[in-house]
């Protein structure tokens, strides 16, 4: 009972009145609807007997009543609640458990709010409001148009339209939760009638609940009930990998919990297709078998073929030879119950299969299918409806019959690029013809093993004939060291039996291994000039790497020339090239070479004087980089703070900034000046990375135009302004030219880092210098090993003191910081550069330690 205030009051039997739980209306409504249990349970037990817009139920103090009324000023409430401010009529459907009513205004819905979003409705959500007042899925409808009813056993709501007339129309929102719940009642016939009239996607039958239809009986119940094979193929050919119920048709909560499932599936999403189509192909080539369906539906054999061959074109990847092989099996039943003189590929059923087969795959990939299986009398039935040309594929067809088996399934092989099985029929072709000889044969499978490059299985092939395994590997030899792989082609090269020497020569020459080239050279008894070995001695020097690898090469190239160049000056050269002092002194006293004695220790000496300059000048450039590091860190702090603050995300970009600043270049360059060591195939003095030059090189702006050239020739007049374009350009190569690294920004920033990082010298560098202190102090150079020592050992304290003085600097900074932003009452994190770990922890290595204690009671 409503009061002329909106108050609700509820008569229960024996007369008694009592406030409504539902609460009062906020102002009286002409039309009212009521739900005395709008529990999820008691509106399944809804009956026809019930008013179409009231359940009745048992009183229940746990009942959830809901009261809905449209006021005279239309608008719509439910209890307290406002649903809508503008609407023109309403309905609940409590079948479809759904409150439906039509919006006013300019562009007027049909919107439906579920009992269940009503019933569990907070208006504490926020945000959650409008989108449980929005309904689910709503619908445009014609201005003026009014609800009248909706069907409780069809998703179908009937409206008036302004002229008086009655339409009906199916809502997503009345059709996808009918379908749902008649694909959980396990009703896949009506629901796949409905999807089918309404356009859904059939996806929905699997996604709903894959578990349901892949293990618990709902392929079965699926094929059993629909009849027709038209629909059992519009459901297959619509499979995709993808879960609708994801991106497409999202399950709401309340459908899931009143259908009895509060937990949602798991989605299978990879392999989907593959999974149903074997579930259902299994389930009607079981039915076939059993002649009869789970529904019990009697079924002859064939009735699901086109149903069949579906599944095996929608798999991925399609299973087409399958599909044709099942074809000629049903053709087989077929023929032998028919008349036998014509042949059964041309049959009407197979030309038929064959042609719905087209319709799910292309003729030309079916016919491929149908010769890769050997069954050229299937391929002509194929190619028969198909657009193919008769004058290729007939002759094509004709010859392969009358080839030999191994013969005509190499050729094929070779045309559908089948590269493996093709070499395997090519073997067994020429084992079983006699007219080509042994050799012939080996030699046409090696051309086909290099064409397509197939060693591994001519290896395999060929496993036991010692003579062809061995071509095999040479020729795979020959193939990797075209490629680049001369280690794996060495190695190939050498496995074969007999060695193939002359290729290992080959691939060690290439590889740099020098060692393995001399001794197939001793095993091919091939003798090794004096100036092949000085050749190959100068080309081992001259590769490039770093410290440690350049030292190697040299020792390498000095071996060389004494064992098979016999040329001990250019040994003692190389060894004097890598820093080996002890080692070329032996080598000189052994050959009895005094002089060449004298040349070791002179190289010594001029190296440690190298040394001693390029130990000053970086003790120098380090002092003067990590004070100006010290100034650009704290700005790049700063920057990351203010970054941090702004939100922006990558705070290194630095849009203004060139590539080097002046100060950095000179840094460097200075660092690195004394690179050029005592002759010109020294490893280098100091061990340090390659010149600057090469890396401003990269920044560097071509010149090279061949505009430029074209214009040389042409008249300078005042038509094509050919001199003033040139002055015009010079002017901006010098401005180019002259870019500068902006002044704190990241890029100098890495510049000094780099400086840094390279300014001390590397553990290799170390021990070169430990060794030269250590010959020098044998060969009566004390003073020169006394300077050396020095030097570095200045170095090593400029580089601590420095750190240590940057170091106390920046905490005392930093303890400043703290207690200026502690006064102003604002407490912000220590920003850190991802860089200065690394560079805090940059000491230099200490010399050995014999070097070390020999000083300790020299000086």
């Amino acid at each position: 009972l409503q009061l002329t205030d909106g108050t609700l009051l509820e008569y229960s039997q024996g007369g008694v009145v009592e406030p409504c739980d539902a609460g009062p209306l906020l102002e009286a409504c002409p039309w009212i609807a009521a739900v005395y249990d709008a529990t999820s349970d008691a509106a399944s037990t809804s009956s026809p007997e019930t008013d179409g817009n009231v359940l009745q139920g048992h009183d229940d103090e746990s009942s959830n009543r809901l009261v809905i009324g449209l006021s005279s000023r239309y608008r719509l409430y439910c209890g307290e609640r406002l649903l809508s401010s503008a609407s023109s009529s309403f309905v609940i459907s409590l079948q479809h458990r759904f409150i439906t009513h039509i919006t006013i205004g300019s562009r007027p819905q049909l919107r439906f709010l579920s009992l269940a979003s009503l019933r569990d409705f907070d208006p504490l959500m926020g945000s959650e409001e409008n989108m449980a007042l929005d309904g689910y899925e709503p619908r445009s409808v014609e201005r003026g148009a009014r609800l009248v009813s909706i069907f409780p056993t069809k998703p179908m709501a009937v409206l008036q339209m302004p002229r008086g007339n009655l339409e009906s129309i199916s809502p997503r929102a009345l059709v996808l939760p009918y379908t749902m719940m008649k694909i959980q009642e396990g009703d896949f016939l009506t629901a796949l009638d409905i999807m089918r009239r309404q356009r859904v996607d059939m996806n929905l039958i699997v996604d709903l609940d894959p578990s349901n239809f892949l293990e618990k009986g709902g392929a079965e119940r699926f094929i059993g009930q629909i009849e027709n094979i038209n629909n059992i193929n519009l459901f297959l050919s619509s499979l995709i990998d993808v879960d609708t119920t994801v991106w497409k048709y999202p399950v709401p909560s309340w459908i899931r919990a009143e259908n009895g499932s509060s937990a949602m599936p798991s989605h299978i999403t990879e392999g989907k297709v593959n999974k149903v189509c074997e579930k259902v192909r299994e389930v009607m080539l079981s039915a076939e078998k059993d002649g009869i369906t789970a529904s019990g539906k009697i079924v002859k054999e064939g009735h699901f073929l086109l149903p069949t061959l579906s599944t095996f074109a929608k798999e991925n990847p399609p299973k087409l030879e399958e599909a044709l092989s099942l074809i000629k099996n049903s053709a087989s039943g077929e023929h032998s119950k028919t008349s036998k003189r014509k042949s059964i590929l041309l049959s009407e059923h197979v030309q038929s299969s064959i042609q719905y087969l087209a319709f799910l795959a292309d003729y030309e990939h079916i016919f491929n299918t149908a010769i890769g299986m050997y069954d050229f009398d299937l391929a002509k039935a194929v190619a028969r409806h198909s657009q193919m040309d008769p004058k290729v594929y007939l002759p094509m067809l004709k010859r392969w019959r009358e080839l030999p088996e191994d013969t005509a399934r190499y050729e094929v092989d070779v045309k559908l690029k089948r590269y493996e099985s093709a070499l395997r029929h090519l073997v067994a072709a020429g084992q079983v013809e006699e007219e080509l000889s042994t050799e012939d044969l080996f030699g046409k499978c090696l051309k086909f093993i290099e064409e397509h490059t197939l060693h591994k299985l001519g290896l395999e092939l060929f496993k036991d004939d010692k003579t062809n395994h061995r071509s095999v590997m040479v020729s795979l030899g020959e193939h990797l060291l075209s490629q680049r792989k001369s280690e794996e082609a060495l190695t190939v090269f050498l496995a074969s039996n007999p060695r193939h020497l002359d290729g290992g020569k080959r691939a060690s020459r290439q590889c740099g291994d020098w060692q393995t080239y001399f001794s197939c050279c001793a095993e091919d008894e091939d003798a090794v000039e004096n100036d092949l070995a000085t050749v190959i001695a100068e080309s081992i020097s001259s590769k490039v790497g770093n410290m440690r690898e350049q030292r190697e090469n040299y020792a390498s190239a000095a071996s060389i020339l004494l064992d098979y160049g016999e040329d001990v000056a250019y040994a003692i050269d190389m060894f004097i090239s890598a820093h080996l002092w002890s080692e070329g002194r032996r080598i000189a006293h052994l050959h009895e070479r005094t002089d060449l004695v004298k040349k070791v220790v002179d190289g010594s000496v001029s190296y440690a004087r190298t040394c001693i300059d390029d130990l000053t000048e970086l003790a120098s450039t380090f002092e003067k980089t990590n004070e100006r590091y010290a100034e650009v860190i704290v700005l790049r702090r700063d920057a990351i703070r203010e970054a941090e603050e702004a939100g922006v995300v990558d705070i290194h970009l630095d849009d203004s900034a060139s590539m080097f600043s002046m100060q950095s270049a000179a840094s460097n360059n200075s660092l690195r000046s004394s690179a050029s060591g005592t002759s010109v195939g020294s490893v280098g003095s100091v061990g340090s990375v390659a010149s600057v030059s090469t890396v401003i090189s990269v920044g560097a702006t071509s010149t090279f135009s061949f505009i430029g050239a074209v214009d040389s020739m042409k008249h300078k007049s005042k038509f094509n302004k050919i001199g003033r374009d040139k002055k015009k350009k010079k002017r901006q190569k010098k401005g180019s030219a002259a870019r500068r690294t902006k002044p704190g920004s990241e890029e100098e920033l890495k510049e000094l880092v780099a400086t840094l990082r390279y300014g001390c010298p590397d553990e290799h560098y170390v021990d070169v210098i430990s060794e030269t202190i250590t010959f020098l102090l044998q060969s009566d150079k004390q003073s020169m090993a006394t300077l050396l020592f020095e030097s570095y050992s200045e170095l090593k304290s400029a580089v601590a003191q420095s750190q240590n003085a940057r170091l106390g600097r920046d905490k005392k900074e930093r303890e400043e910081r703290e207690k200026r932003e502690r006064k102003e009452g604002r407490m912000n994190d220590f920003i850190e550069h991802p860089c200065e770990k690394d560079i805090n922890a940059i000491i230099c290595k200490p010399l050995k330690e014999s070097v070390q204690n020999t000083f300790s009671f020299l000086l």
